[in-house]
């Protein structure tokens, strides 16, 4: 017998030492940890910024969501005075200025103890990427292995614009981990067997989903529309044995939802005596995207011109959502140059905010997001004809790309919706470390 074919066997079957390295690592624990970590110390470096500067947040939107917050908590009216005296009640849904509220009432006006519960929600987030991932894409969790959802936990723990959305005094830092909840849910239901065993289980799965789908539409409007797109594509995916099966799921997805919104309904049917199903707020986000002045990037000053700022906020809006379908009908050539432009800084690799522009942190985003997108580019193919991982992990990005083709757009608006898609970005990553054949053996195999 040839002792060194046996030998040569042997050192093949050994696992790399560098992958065993690696493969210790392989925790989902130990992620949600340092995801928790590394948003504690943003909140700490951010709050500690701020004071610097003496101000709430880096964005102006933190001080409508701070006034409102304050009204809630004192119990006083629901309400935003501008210009003088022209209030707005439904100037913002009452999503996060609630969390905003519960969070000043335990813990007075310093800005840091939200900060640290937004970022206990992004290390939450980490966690639900991963489920999420399981589901959607049908990969078995295995002990010290760097499956696809393990990596994708890993990527959404490790962004940095993940991790500063968590922290910042705005709404996404509680949208996304009520979005992914209700893909989760959605997720389960999709996957789940429809006999009478777990017919049951998936009557709670329902309501939750549609709880959390309702909760996620108070804190930002704009998924709305996704909501019910979704649950049609269920519908319309799980083929013909199971149709009527997901019919029945999405209308109890539907009754959750209404359970969450009818008080907000009910509060302005009292205020405005008519149907007000989100926000007042649609005429000045359209005329902020579509008006002759308009470059793709928001820039509301138009709400200080005469011709607008007089009116109460129901003329205004309806003034605004006139001007704006004007603007689309009287150039259509400029309001398709605009969408490119839109869909330009809705997939920029660096930041479009004046305030955050410089040619290193530049040259750094862009080494950072173009491989992502490659890898997204590489996950996708490889789900193409996944209709189910398509709605869930990549269905909101473009639902929000779509969106912001017609409303201001910037790369701010795709980091909430991108953290679905980590999943297809790992799934890109697997299959890139495939090809080149270097697939780590035992505890180290990624997949």
């Amino acid at each position: 017998m040839d002792t060194s074919l046996e030998s040569n066997h042997g050192a093949m079957a050994e696992p790399r030492p560098q992958l065993r390295f690696f493969a210790r690592f392989a925790s989902l624990a130990l992620i949600l940890e340092w995801g928790l970590g590394l948003r504690v110390l943003a909140a700490d470096v951010l709050e500690w910024f701020t004071q610097l500067k003496g101000v709430l947040c880096v964005f102006p939107d933190t001080l409508y969501y701070w006034i409102l917050a304050g009204k809630i908590r004192d119990g006083s009216t629901y309400e935003v005075v501008e210009w003088g005296d022209i209030p707005h009640f439904a100037l913002r849904t009452p999503g996060y200025p609630l969390f905003l509220a519960a969070c000043r009432l335990l813990f007075g006006d310093r800005t840091l103890f939200v900060r640290l519960m937004q970022a206990g929600l992004g290390a939450l987030s980490v966690w639900l990427v991963y489920q999420l991932s399981s589901r959607a894409l049908g990969e078995a969790s295995r002990s010290r292995a760097w499956t696809v959802p393990l990596i994708a936990a890993a990527l959404t723990a490790f962004d940095p614009y993940f991790v500063a959305t968590s922290v910042f005094l705005l709404s996404e830092a509680l949208f996304v981990p009520l979005m992914l909840a209700s893909l989760w849910g959605l997720s389960v239901l999709w996957t789940s067997p429809s006999d009478d065993k777990t017919r049951r289980r998936g009557w709670v799965w329902a309501l939750a989903t549609g709880l959390t789908s309702g909760a996620a539409i108070l804190v930002r409007p704009s998924w709305a529309l996704f909501v019910p797109a979704m649950l049609l594509a269920w519908i319309v995916g799980s083929g013909r044995e199971r149709w009527r099966s997901a019919l029945r799921g999405a209308l109890l997805v539907v009754v959750g939802l209404v359970i969450v919104m009818a008080p907000w309904w009910v509060r302005n049917a009292q205020v405005y005596g008519r149907f007000v199903p989100t926000a007042i707020w649609m005429g000045a986000s359209l005329y902020d995207g579509l008006n002759p002045k308009a470059t793709g990037a928001s820039d509301m000053t138009f709400l200080a011109d005469p011709e607008f700022w007089p009116f109460d906020e129901e003329t205004q809006d309806a003034l605004l959502r006139r001007r704006a379908l004007e603007f689309v009908r009287d150039q259509p050539g400029k309001t398709f140059r605009l969408a490119l432009v839109k869909f330009a800084r809705f997939w920029s690799p660096w930041p479009n905010a004046e305030s955050f522009q410089s040619l290193p942190l530049a040259v750094l985003s862009a080494l950072y997001t173009i491989p992502l997108f490659g890898l997204l580019a590489i996950g996708l193919w490889d789900r193409r004809r996944d209709f189910r991982a398509l709605v869930l992990l990549v269905g909101p990005l473009i639902y929000f790309c779509a969106l912001h083709l017609i409303f201001a757009s910037s790369m701010r608006y795709r980091i909430p919706a991108a953290v679905p898609s980590m999943a297809l970005v790992a799934l890109g990553l697997k299959r890139v470390q495939r090809s080149f054949g270097k697939g780590p053996p035992h505890g180290g195999e990624i997949g």
